[in-house]
């Protein structure tokens, strides 16, 4: 059994599947995505060496029957279908729509736009066989359809979280371990509740860091994307006024760099105070290079 479903910004939907109206005959573009491989040549070397490899953009095309149960049926299928797909309802600003692929195994998600106009071809009574339609996915991974988290959070009687032995005298540093279920390395959405402090976030498994250079006034709420795709710093305000918070990060903090590999990874949150008040919060799709 497979089946793609479609679903645009107003949550409309489009199933592709073994039953009418929209029944899925083939579909490509699900294995994994196409490299751009960077590579270079020294003098005298017999072969290359490989520099740098790019994931590219995944297209996704199918070729479905559709079929409605009387001729009128067909026409008016036909137009909630174009309806469906629309650019309009497919993207704005930062939002995307959705395509779900569903298989025996396991159900799996990635951004999508329609990239060609429906061609309805001819038609037998009151079917449109073999119609294509594709679509560009701007991301090369599928992701898990539910995300995963973690969440460093202070009690009263202090953190709870397992601490770090040797603890250094003079700091407080403590860790939580992440577990990334796909088979690529993954973006996260990083939430911190602002108490006053300038806490730092590590990835001592990949050496990455995510750290304030100014203090997060109480109340307020900075939300780290470090997808590259859709890169973003933004604080939210008690009064629900939002705003950049580049300049609350270090310079020298590379956001897009703060990523889960696969398998374990260990998080650490420094406060730069002992109140350790700070609520922080790592979600992440795990992300998968083929389905």
């Amino acid at each position: 059994m497979q089946k793609l479903t479609y679903q645009n910004l107003r949550g409309e939907r489009a199933v592709f599947g073994c039953a009418p109206p929209y029944i899925l005959c083939k579909v490509r573009g699900l294995g994994m995505s196409d490299m751009d491989i960077e590579s270079a040549r020294g003098n005298g070397q017999q072969g290359e060496s490989v520099l740098a490899v790019r994931r590219q953009t995944r297209d996704v095309s199918l070729t479905l029957h559709l079929w409605g149960e009387s001729r009128a049926d067909m026409y008016r299928r036909r137009v909630a279908l174009c309806g469906i797909l629309s650019p309009d309802r497919a993207f704005d600003g930062e939002n995307r729509s959705k395509l779900i692929y569903e298989n025996d195994y396991g159900s799996w998600w990635t951004w999508a736009v329609p990239e060609n106009g429906l061609d309805w071809g001819d038609r037998i009574r009151d079917i449109h066989p073999q119609v294509k339609l594709n679509f560009l996915c701007e991301s090369p991974f599928w992701f898990s359809m539910k995300p995963s988290a973690v969440t460093f959070k202070s009690r009263r009687a202090g953190f709870t979280l397992p601490m770090r032995f040797p603890v250094e005298l003079g700091s407080s540093v403590f860790s939580i371990c992440a577990y990334n279920g796909g088979l690529s390395s993954t973006p996260v959405t990083v939430s911190i509740q602002g108490c006053g402090e300038m806490p730092t976030l590590f990835n001592r498994s990949t050496g990455a860091q995510i750290k304030l250079v100014a203090p997060l006034p109480v109340g307020d709420t900075l939300t780290i994307v470090t997808d590259p795709a859709r890169l973003t710093a933004q604080i939210k305000h008690p009064d629900g006024a939002s705003e950049n918070a580049y300049g609350l990060l270090d310079p020298e903090t590379s956001i897009a760099g703060f990523r889960l590999r696969p398998g374990d990874n260990e998080l650490v949150y420094q406060p730069d105070t002992d109140r350790t008040q700070s609520v922080i919060r790592v979600e992440w799709y795990e992300c998968f290079e083929g389905v």
